[in-house]
């Protein structure tokens, strides 16, 4: 009975990379991480919003602009203007531009997911900069430049087989950080510290913290 459970939990929906293995091994095909990692991004950004102070412009769905006129010169398909984009198309965006570009199947759950929510809210190189300033924080010897390669990998490696939730902590804290900075270079964006804690503290309850 006990086992019937367990698959069937694994079948519907998988929290964690044991939820994940213990899946796989027993046959049970199970959601692809990416779409459940963006089916809580897009909780998180719901869909179309044009607030005059928002530095990212008119945005739905999470996506700006300007980020769907850069997806327009690889992504046949797109619409032209942000408020005709769908979910599926979104998606799109998230994993190409995104998902694929933070390098997150490369990074353990659940930091594949803080990872992921960064670079659609703070851009890809910030949430690499988060990252690195992270992992430096519990003594690594890392260039910051938001790029990441085999060097940060393999100190992420190093300090997750050390104690996973001190890096979990510490990068969630550098996002604390990233928002706090730029209120102190532009008051005006104080209106949104609300949204944004909220968005952290969300993404640590999903985290296990």
């Amino acid at each position: 009975m006990i086992e019937r459970l367990a698959i069937f939990h694994a079948a519907v929906y998988c929290n964690h990379g044991a939820d994940r293995a213990i899946a796989v091994d027993l046959g049970v095909k199970v959601m692809d991480r990416f779409l459940e990692a963006a089916q809580i991004i897009l909780g998180h950004e719901g869909g179309l919003v044009d607030d005059p102070l928002d530095r990212g412009g008119r945005t739905n769905l999470g996506i700006t602009q300007g980020t769907l006129n850069t997806a327009r010169r690889t992504i046949p398909g797109l619409p032209e203007r942000v408020d005709d984009l769908t979910r599926a198309q979104a998606l799109e965006i998230y994993r190409r531009l995104y998902w694929n570009a933070a390098k997150c199947d490369d990074l353990p759950e659940p930091l594949d997911l803080l990872a992921f929510d960064a670079a659609v809210n703070c851009g890809v190189g910030g949430s690499g900069l988060q990252l690195q300033r992270a992992l430096n924080r519990l003594g690594a010897r890392l260039k910051e430049d938001g790029a990441i390669g085999p060097l940060t990998l393999n100190a992420l490696r190093a300090a997750w087989e050390s104690d996973m939730w001190r890096v979990i902590a510490a990068l969630l804290m550098q996002r604390v950080r990233w928002h706090n900075d730029i209120i102190g270079r532009d008051k005006t964006q104080l209106r949104f510290i609300h949204g944004w804690l909220n968005r952290i503290l969300e993404n640590s309850e999903t985290a296990g913290l």
